[in-house]
């Protein structure tokens, strides 16, 4: 999807991918609010667009206001973009808000279309950040916190499912230390096994 979007709008698809933030947090998303020397971004508004009209707002609820490490290289990226910015950290190609309309129409089904992804939406690149965590071994409370849920609940809801196959990793990690465990044991009790013959050592 990152070869097939447009240039333009390659940096936000990657930010909405490796920080899990929404559209509305996206393209609210002011350059005030990044801090790229810590590497974080503060959610504290949203843009909302409703019967053409745009609005910038606080986020809807308290648990979507939140802060979120970024990757280093994702951060070094939106370092250089907003170096001569000022405002908006994304904005339309005229420069003001953008219109998740006319992104949608002109951008993102043009992009997923080339890339053999129809269907997929842009909130998707919300769910695939949440998979990349579960992956990775992200405990659920950071993703809670990452991704701005109400609660636990709605994070393993939405998620839980993914988490099955965590399975089997974490059995595999346990029988790697109850195999050491018992070898020790084994060495220790044939050594203790050993009847010393005189002037011979064992």
């Amino acid at each position: 999807l990152l070869e097939t979007i447009d240039p333009t709008h390659a940096l936000l698809a990657a930010t909405a991918a490796y920080s899990g933030l929404r559209w509305g947090e996206l393209a609210g998303l002011q350059v005030k609010h990044l801090d790229v020397l810590r590497r974080r971004v503060t959610v504290a508004q949203a843009l909302s667009e409703v019967q053409g009209e745009v609005s910038l707002g606080p986020t809807k609820t308290a648990a979507a206001r939140r802060s979120v490490t970024l990757p280093r290289t994702l951060s070094d990226e939106l370092a250089a973009h907003v170096a001569a910015r000022e405002g908006l950290v994304f904005t339309a190609p005229g420069g003001g808000p953008m219109r998740r309309t006319n992104f949608r129409r002109r951008v993102w089904l043009p992009a997923v279309a080339a890339a053999g992804l129809e269907g997929v939406r842009f909130h998707d690149l919300r769910h695939t950040h949440a998979a990349m965590l579960i992956a990775e071994g992200a405990h659920p409370k950071t993703i809670q916190s990452r991704l701005g849920h109400s609660s636990i609940r709605v994070t393993l809801d939405l998620y839980g499912h993914l988490f099955d196959g965590l399975d089997e990793a974490a059995a595999d990690a346990l029988d790697a230390g109850l195999a050491k465990l018992l070898t020790d044991k084994r060495r220790t009790t044939e050594r203790s096994h050993v009847v010393p013959i005189k002037g011979v050592r064992p």
